[in-house]
């Protein structure tokens, strides 16, 4: 068994483990229904804030656990059957397989790092911290070992590199306008920024800003440049933002429904994100196919 061969072992490994965590995470919340009895509390900045108060995201303010419990279902629903269905095309060789699971596993390292460090500490934490972990070094031998891989080459010819660079630069600028509106706003009333309930920080915005927006620009520069690493990260970009932004979309969604919240300008950026990333994974996995048959 040579060293690529061994590497894509261990890859379908941390596939199998991540995806068992991620329904243990995703089914707990919906399981656990044990209450608190004071759901009003003052958080560090002094606001009042509503914990949802019941389960595993009882300490959560209601906002926060009802995106979770959103993005769970996505998880669940989406996510883990995608992975599956990625590894039983990796089975039969498929580089479309390849592409999309290191796509997914893009996604579960942004769910379980936002996990770990934003949801108030449960009993699932070492959990949260697997996942991330397993997910992180999923996603870096999956792109080591398409790098490896000659038919990347032969993948160029047809990448539809101008649309995803238009895309991707969209969802970056739409990105850093969204938060850092937010943000400033916050510095400048001398407020605290909506949206931050009893947490101390702002982590979703902060990882957002911190990797998804120069992402965006980066890969952009590499398609633009006709770097064989545009070539692998487009199209992995596109399956993390297509679940990605689906994720988010239903956060919305569902704290429109729940009467938590929800900002409906968000909601229809997200929207439009999301429809641009299905629009473009569809046409460049169709463009994959053919490069590869």
């Amino acid at each position: 068994m040579n060293d690529q061969s061994k590497s894509e072992k261990v890859v379908y490994v941390l596939a199998i483990l991540v995806i068992v965590i991620a329904v243990i995470c995703s089914i707990v919340p919906l399981v656990t229904k044990s209450e608190i009895a004071d759901k009003n509390i003052l958080s560090t900045f002094g606001t009042e804030v509503t914990l949802y108060g019941k389960g595993i995201y009882a300490m959560n303010s209601y906002s926060s656990a009802v995106q979770a419990i959103a993005q769970d279902m996505v998880t669940l629903i989406l996510v883990v059957p995608g992975m599956i269905i990625s590894l039983i095309m990796i089975r039969k060789k498929s580089i479309l397989g390849e592409f999309i699971l290191t796509g997914l596993f893009g996604y579960m390292l942004y769910t379980y790092m936002s996990y770990a460090f934003l949801m108030f500490y449960n009993g699932i934490f070492l959990l949260y911290v697997f996942n991330m972990a397993l997910s992180f070094y999923g996603f870096v031998l999956c792109i080591i070992n398409l790098h490896r891989k000659s038919v990347i080459n032969v993948i160029k010819d047809n990448m539809p590199t101008k649309g995803l660079q238009r895309f991707l630069i969209f969802c970056g600028v739409a990105i850093f306008l969204m938060w850092s509106g937010r943000i400033f706003q916050g510095l400048i009333q001398g407020t605290v920024p909506e949206g931050l309930d009893n947490c101390t920080t702002l982590v979703i915005q902060a990882m957002d800003l911190g990797f998804i927006v120069p992402a965006c620009f980066v890969v952009t520069y590499l398609l633009k440049t006709k770097n064989k690493l545009g070539y692998i990260l487009g199209p992995v970009i596109i399956v993390k933002a297509a679940t990605l932004v689906t994720a988010v979309l239903a956060m919305g969604i569902f704290m429109r429904i729940k009467a938590a919240g929800g900002s409906l300008a968000e909601i229809i950026i997200f929207g439009i994100m999301t429809i641009l990333s299905y629009y473009y994974f569809v046409i460049t996995m169709k463009k994959l196919m053919i490069s590869v048959i």
